[in-house]
C-alpha cells in the first residue's frame, strides 16, 4: 500500500518552498520561482501537475481570489513529519510504539541512558 504522506523528490521540493513561504502564491509566482530560482524549465502543466497531486494528498490547499488560485501549505512541516510518522508506525508496527523500539533495539539492550531519554519522553 502506497503511503499517503509518500512524496517524490519534486513534490517535497514544492512543499519545502511553500513551508517557507509567510503568505500564499499564485501558480505563476510558483513557475517563476522555480524556472528562475531553481532553473526548473516547468511549463504551466507540469507544475500544475505537481499542485493537484499535494492537493489530492491534502498538503496544498487553495484561495481562490480575483478568479486565481493561490496556493499554500495546508500544514506545517512539523505536523506533515508527524503524520508520517505516525502512518509509518501503524502501517509498519501495528500502531505500537513497544513494537517500534523493540525493531530498532534488534537483539542489542538499549543503554542507561537511552532508556531514561525514552522514560522521560513517555512521562511528557
Amino acid at each position: 500500500m502506497k503511503s499517503k504522506y509518500s512524496l517524490t523528490a519534486t513534490e517535497l521540493e514544492i512543499m519545502e518552498v511553500l513551508w517557507s513561504l509567510e503568505e500564499e502564491k499564485s501558480s505563476k509566482e510558483l513557475l517563476d520561482f522555480f524556472n528562475e530560482d531553481r532553473g526548473k524549465g516547468w511549463k504551466k502543466q507540469t507544475l500544475n501537475t505537481f499542485l493537484s497531486r499535494l492537493i489530492d494528498k491534502g498538503l496544498v490547499k487553495t484561495n481562490s481570489v480575483e478568479r486565481k488560485y493561490l496556493y499554500s501549505a495546508a500544514m506545517d512541516k512539523k505536523g506533515y513529519d508527524n503524520c508520517v510518522a505516525i502512518e509509518f508506525l501503524n502501517t509498519r508496527y501495528e500502531g505500537s510504539i513497544v513494537n517500534f523500539v523493540s525493531a530498532m533495539a534488534g537483539n542489542q539492550s538499549i543503554t542507561g541512558e537511552e532508556a531514561q531519554r525514552l522514560r522521560k519522553l513517555l512521562e511528557e
